[in-house]
C-alpha cells in the first residue's frame, strides 16, 4: 500500500480526532482576555498558609502520583535564578530537598513576598511578581489570578505534540489557598502528523489557612 493511501486511511480514521483548542489566557475563543482586565485588582493572597497542599480533584495521574504539592512551586519565579536560590535553601546535609513547614504570603498590588520556612531549619524570602497584565489576569478582589501559555512542541513515540498549560490561583470561602493546574496534551501521528486528538490533565490544591 502506498504511503499517501495510508495517509488518506488515517486521516479518514481520525476525522474526528481534532485537537482541543487552548485554554489559557490571551488564547481567544472563551479563555479570559488579559485586556478586558486591564484595570481590574488581584485577589489579596496574604496570609500564612501550610506548605504542603492536599489534593482536592484531580486525573488519574494526580490521584496517583500527585496528591500533595509544595506551595514552593505555585507562585512564579522572576527567573531561573530565583528558582535555583528557593530550591538550594530547601536541601538538607544530607542531600535532601525539605519541604516548607509553611509560608507567609504578603500581597501588595500585583507584587507577592513569601517567607518560606522549611523542616531543615531553613528559611528565604523572595518576591513573586504578577505585574505583566498581558500574562497574569486577575479578574477582581474577590476573583483569580490566571496565568498560562503554549510550549514549543515535543514528540513522543508515536509522532509530535504540542502542549498548553493554564495555572489558577484563589481564596476558598474559608480562606485557604486553592491551587489549580491544567495541562493539554495535543497529539498527532509521525505519518503526515495527522491530529489523533487531545490528552487532558488536572488538579485541584487546597494549601490551608494558618490562624495567627
Amino acid at each position: 500500500m502506498k504511503g499517501w493511501t495510508i495517509v488518506a486511511m488515517l486521516a479518514l480514521v481520525c476525522s474526528g480526532c481534532l485537537h482541543s483548542p487552548p485554554n489559557y489566557p490571551g488564547a481567544g475563543g472563551n479563555n479570559l482576555d488579559p485586556a478586558a482586565y486591564a484595570a481590574a485588582d488581584c485577589p489579596d493572597l496574604s496570609g500564612r498558609y501550610e506548605g504542603i497542599g492536599e489534593l482536592v480533584e484531580g486525573d488519574a495521574t494526580a490521584q496517583q502520583a500527585a496528591r500533595k504539592w509544595r506551595l514552593s512551586n505555585v507562585f512564579p519565579f522572576q527567573d531561573n535564578r530565583q528558582a535555583q536560590e528557593v530550591l538550594a535553601a530547601s536541601r538538607s546535609s544530607d542531600g535532601r530537598y525539605a519541604s516548607p513547614t509553611y509560608v507567609m504570603v504578603t500581597m501588595a498590588s500585583r507584587i507577592a513576598k513569601l517567607n518560606l520556612r522549611y523542616e531543615n531549619g531553613k528559611s528565604i524570602e523572595y518576591v513573586s511578581s504578577f505585574e505583566d497584565k498581558g500574562r497574569f489576569v486577575c479578574t477582581g478582589a474577590n476573583g483569580i489570578i490566571s496565568w498560562g501559555g503554549a510550549s514549543d512542541g515535543g514528540r513522543s513515540e508515536y509522532g509530535p505534540n504540542r502542549s498548553d498549560s493554564v495555572v489558577t490561583l484563589y481564596l476558598d470561602p474559608s480562606g485557604n489557598l486553592i491551587l489549580e493546574r491544567g495541562m493539554q496534551v495535543h497529539m498527532s501521528l509521525r505519518l503526515g502528523a495527522i491530529p489523533t486528538g487531545t490528552a487532558r490533565y488536572f488538579a485541584k490544591y487546597r494549601f490551608k489557612r494558618i490562624q495567627s
